[in-house]
């Protein structure tokens, strides 16, 4: 009974407001005890922001830089045969795709081709020194013959690096691609029957058991964000470190991005999302107060400090916040002040005149 009699109090009061407030934030707002309680408003205190205090936001994880290579198609093709499969690990060398090439057994013999121009060319330069040394080649006849051996090699080089990982199939025309370096299977870009272009990656390898965390987080924190810095990653105790910080700000989103290099402790999968929490050093004179404590009201950011008569609307800024708390700056703020944070859109509403 006691209960439904304040609840109507609270009501009657709250109506008083919405009929008389003006259309904007009030400075003082008197509220009966009785008011409050039907009203389900709750305090928290106001802490110096002695520790650091951090910005909690969602994040991809990626691969490091250089850790994800592709086995590529030295040809243009049809793909015969996958053979592995994403999630596999691989060894350098090891086969990982039988591919069709009209064009394979005609660039075999050229590379067998250019393997024999390359050593006759060099034996002809090592006859022609002899022959300079005799008196029966001159200087520029020999000087001819080194650099046609140079060409010769270099040509065989080209084309036998262009091969380098593929390895002669059992059937003609086919040939093994295999995997450039060991590590895990991440993709497999080609089904059998495909068509393939010369270039074009046929298997992904994750050649790292490092993984990183990619993160935008808004220009208002850049200052706060050291490479190297501790991150605390959700779950978890270990933490990450920043590898990253972008000097230069998105124009449109008004944010930078942050690349975190994640604990080792537990297995990650490229494309996940997570949740980073970057810590950063409180600004001088920032306060430490509970998150759900803020509220906006014509744009602008306010707290509630309570009074012995109810509540003070007071405009502060944001320096930082995370899922818990927030750093805050506010004229007529301190430490072991009491600021709502339950009832607030009872006193945003009183506030607002609504």
């Amino acid at each position: 009974m006691k209960a439904q009699n304040f609840l109507q109090a609270g009501l009657v009061i709250l109506a008083a407001w919405a009929v008389h407030a003006p259309a904007v934030a009030q400075s003082e707002i008197e509220i009966l005890p009785a008011t409050r309680m039907a009203l389900g408003v709750e305090t928290a205190t106001v802490e110096t922001a002695n520790t650091s205090e951090g910005l909690s936001t969602p994040a991809i994880i990626i691969a490091p830089n250089g850790a994800l290579q592709s086995a590529t198609s030295p040809l243009d093709g049809v793909m015969a045969d996958a053979l592995t499969t994403p999630g596999a690990d691989v060894k350098a060398g090891d086969p990982v795709a039988v591919i069709y090439s009209g064009a394979y057994a005609d660039a075999a013999a050229e590379l067998e081709a250019r393997r024999l121009t390359m050593a006759h060319m060099a034996h002809l330069a090592e006859r022609a020194d002899e022959l300079l040394k005799l008196g029966l080649r001159s200087e520029q006849e020999a000087d001819e013959a080194h650099h046609d051996a140079i060409s010769a090699r270099l040509s065989f080089e080209a084309l036998n690096t262009r091969l380098e990982y593929v390895q002669r199939g059992e059937r003609p025309g086919q040939f093994l691609l295999t995997a450039p370096v060991a590590g895990t299977v991440t993709h497999v870009r080609a089904g059998a029957g495909e068509m393939i272009d010369a270039g074009a990656p046929v298997v992904s390898i994750l050649a790292s058991d490092v993984f990183w965390a990619h993160a935008q987080l808004s220009e208002r924190h850049a200052a706060a964000l050291k490479t190297g810095a501790p991150v605390m990653v959700e779950n978890m105790s270990a933490k990450g470190k920043i590898v990253s910080v972008d000097p230069e700000i998105d124009p449109a989103t008004r944010s930078l991005d942050v690349v975190v290099e994640l604990p080792s402790e537990r297995e990650w999968r490229l494309g996940a999302m997570l949740t980073l929490t970057f810590e950063a050093a409180p600004d001088k004179g920032a306060l430490l107060v509970p998150a759900k404590a803020i509220v906006r009201i014509g744009g602008a950011e306010f707290i509630f400090i309570e009074t012995e008569k109810g509540f003070r609307t007071t405009p502060v800024e944001v320096v930082s916040r995370s899922r818990q708390h927030a750093l805050i700056r506010g004229r007529d703020l301190a430490p072991g002040d009491q600021v709502a944070v339950a009832g607030l859109a009872a006193l945003k509403n009183i506030a607002s005149g609504v």
